[in-house]
């Protein structure tokens, strides 16, 4: 189980991102064969059957497709722009979502293959979490959490407004929130 949180700004340009894993234990737990805790690209295949992960040493992401033809990643890497492409793609959603509701919460407005998108919206910025359990009440008080700290760093007067947030005080409260909450 682990959790992606994505701060997006007004302007869909990233404030603030986080990927951390759960802190209870998962129902049922069984043995997993990756040593990430988050979904592996074997998840995806290609039109032909065959399989675009690439876990090999210095194999590129794609396969022979050509997808960031060029570029080696790592595991954490590849973990990182999964979740990246998976928040931006979902930004969408939010906001014909926003456009329906008056609600501030916005639950399971979206699904990646095993990941279920959440969001919060915050005058009009976009706090994204991907999950892989239903955790509805917890996700509920994370968000909140995460919106009080949010809103402290923006009565910082050394913060500047629409600009990527590099506080270890703001990360530090959002991993002892997650750590609570999720």
């Amino acid at each position: 189980m682990s959790f992606y949180l994505a701060i997006v700004s007004p302007l869909d340009s990233p404030l603030f991102e986080l990927s951390f894993p759960s802190a209870k234990p998962p129902p049922g737990s069984s043995s997993a064969s990756s040593t990430s805790s988050f979904p592996s690209w074997s998840t995806f295949t290609a039109a032909n059957g065959s399989d675009l992960g690439a876990d090999g040493p210095g194999a590129k992401v794609g396969g022979s497709m050509g997808l960031l033809s060029g570029e080696s990643k790592t595991g954490p890497e590849r973990d990182r722009a999964m979740c990246q492409m998976i928040a931006h793609k979902s930004l969408d959603s939010v906001e014909e979502m926003m456009d329906g509701t008056g609600s501030l919460y916005l639950k399971n407005i979206d699904r990646h293959n095993e990941w279920i998108v959440s969001a919060f919206i915050a005058t009009n910025v976009k706090f994204i979490l991907l999950h892989d359990i239903k955790n509805d009440d917890g996700i509920r008080l994370f968000f909140l959490d995460v919106w009080e700290s949010y809103v402290k760093i923006l009565l910082n007067p050394f913060h500047t407004v629409n600009t990527p947030i590099r506080n270890p005080v703001f990360e530090s409260k959002i991993r002892a929130s997650a750590k609570r909450n999720l």
